[in-house]
């Protein structure tokens, strides 16, 4: 698992592309500098808003073709310990998929690449995290700081959805609780 080529196919490879590209002619700037950095954390950004999608065939109207963008092979094994964290992660965590706490165990340590559905999950994950990515930092924007605004919204808002009930005071707590009862 995770050893080559990964490829967004249709309207999420329009969105990998525009993701990659240079927003900014002069600076030339981009909200991801690799299709590899989607990639890693599209899996992740979909679980946490909770938005799969479905592989999409968009075709290029002139050629007929699926829309396609490549992570090469290479960058995808050089990130597979990355990327199976972030599997693993997903499998322990989502009750939807698997509501057997033991099932998504065995899905995340035992039985990882033997059930194709637990990849597809995945990939759903993935396609579902370039749309957010996509809405959030790509839909509306239209000059430089059109961009610069949408990516500090995203990151304001991703701090206020997911880590603002997260404190120090909790985060010592919980250490010096964990130590005080290993002791």
């Amino acid at each position: 698992m995770f050893d080559k080529q990964y490829r967004f196919k249709g309207r999420h490879a329009l969105r990998v592309d525009q993701l990659t590209s240079a927003f900014d002619g002069e600076s030339k700037a981009q909200l991801f500098g690799r299709n590899i950095d989607i990639y890693t954390n599209a899996s992740l950004i979909g679980f946490l808003y909770g938005r799969t999608a479905e592989l999409d065939n968009t075709k290029n109207p002139e050629t007929n073709q699926v829309y396609n963008q490549n992570v090469m092979g290479d960058r995808v094994i050089y990130s597979q310990e990355e990327l199976m964290f972030n599997f693993r992660l997903i499998m322990l965590l989502d009750k939807l998929y698997e509501a057997d706490e033991d099932k998504r165990i065995d899905k995340a340590f035992r039985h990882i690449g033997e059930n194709p559905e637990d990849e597809e999950r995945f990939d759903n994950y993935v396609r579902g995290g370039v749309d957010v990515l996509y809405e959030k930092l790509i839909e509306g924007a239209i000059e430089p700081d059109d961009y610069i605004n949408n990516l500090y919204e995203f990151v304001e808002e991703f701090q206020d959805r997911f880590n603002s009930d997260i404190s120090e005071e909790v985060i010592l707590q919980l250490c010096i609780k964990d130590n005080w009862e290993n002791s």
